[in-house]
């Protein structure tokens, strides 16, 4: 069940790479996005013309993408639930980056935002106990010892 019925996952996607690369001082265009997106240009136009229609983006040919206030607002939502996640994801359950990276992917376009905020507040609690206990970090290392020997 999606946590969202107002945008799809490629809006949200598409929302998150505009964001992404202007939070990075790079350029925003077609050219960027497709290859960040790993689609083809013709596809990147045809959705930023959906995003412009929908008032989440400044589109003009030739010209750099931007977000609208509304678009801003909504690209830092899905960015800040993706960083929470990867946190948690390579930090409290030690996923290596890549397979966190993919998940956090999946898992921000369908996660509740209590569940997200939960998933955070927990994150930040047990690097917290993690900082101050030796033990506790090891403990929780420990957990997944196991799997980090079939790697």
């Amino acid at each position: 069940m999606r946590r969202s019925a107002s945008y799809g996952k490629s809006y949200e996607d598409y929302l998150e790479a505009i964001y992404k690369l202007s939070f990075e001082g790079k350029k925003v265009s077609v050219t960027n996005l497709a290859k960040i997106l790993n689609v083809k240009p013709s596809s990147v136009v045809e959705q930023l013309r959906k995003l412009s229609d929908k008032k989440l983006i400044i589109y003009k040919k030739g010209e750099e993408i931007r977000l609208t206030r509304k678009g801003s607002r909504l690209a830092r939502q899905i960015f800040e639930r993706h960083s929470i996640l990867k946190k948690f994801l390579t930090e409290i359950l030690m996923l290596p980056e890549e397979i966190a990276e993919k998940d956090a992917c999946s898992m921000e376009h369908y996660l509740h935002k209590d569940t997200i905020e939960r998933l955070k507040k927990l994150t930040v609690f047990v690097l917290d106990k993690k900082s101050e206990s030796t033990s506790f970090s090891e403990d929780l290392r420990n957990i997944f010892s196991d799997l980090f020997l079939k790697r």
